[in-house]
């Protein structure tokens, strides 16, 4: 969590100000699933991440929408050509319909690579809260195989964009 923690002045940051409709007093917050389901007590870092932010005042609360019901492989182990498409993910991951629908929710993860399971984590909360802002922020996104990296923190916000074919593509 002290790792999370070091990542908040980075928010605080003018350079971050693009990332308040992300993370906004307004916005819901909700951990995309591991690659598995989780059994009782076991880490679950999107989640760790959503409470550190919680507990520093960003997003009004914490929600665990979603839930994977079969495991899939892991993305960040897989090489770019084995990692599930989107309708996998979609098909392993149950959206929970909420009482109260927020009007603003932010899909977290910890690492985006390619964005296949947060989009489709997005796509099932679309499903169950039709009129719901949603967007999909993550503490970490790769980079690909960029010979030089400028700068290790570095905010943005872009767009990821889903396609038949089940794959993602992601700018930045």
């Amino acid at each position: 969590m002290d790792i999370i923690a070091s990542a908040i002045p980075h928010l605080r940051d003018p350079k971050a100000e693009l990332l308040q409709p992300f993370l906004g007093p307004d916005v819901t917050l909700v951990p995309v699933p591991r690659s598995a389901p989780l059994p009782e007590g076991a880490l679950w870092p999107a989640k760790v991440i959503c409470d550190v932010l919680h507990e520093h005042g960003y997003g009004q609360d914490v929600q665990t929408y979603l839930k994977r019901t079969r495991a899939v492989p892991r993305s960040s182990s897989s090489p770019a050509a084995d990692r599930p498409l989107i309708p996998v993910h979609m098909e392993s991951i149950e959206a929970e319909s909420p009482l109260f629908i927020p009007d603003k929710i932010t899909v977290v993860d910890d690492v985006l690579t390619m964005g296949r399971t947060s989009f489709a984590c997005a796509e099932l909360l679309r499903a169950v809260c039709p009129h719901s802002e949603i967007r999909i922020f993550a503490m970490i996104r790769t980079q690909g195989l960029q010979d030089d990296i400028a700068r290790i923190v570095d905010p943005a916000t872009g767009t990821i964009v889903g396609y038949p074919s089940g794959k993602t593509l992601r700018d930045p």
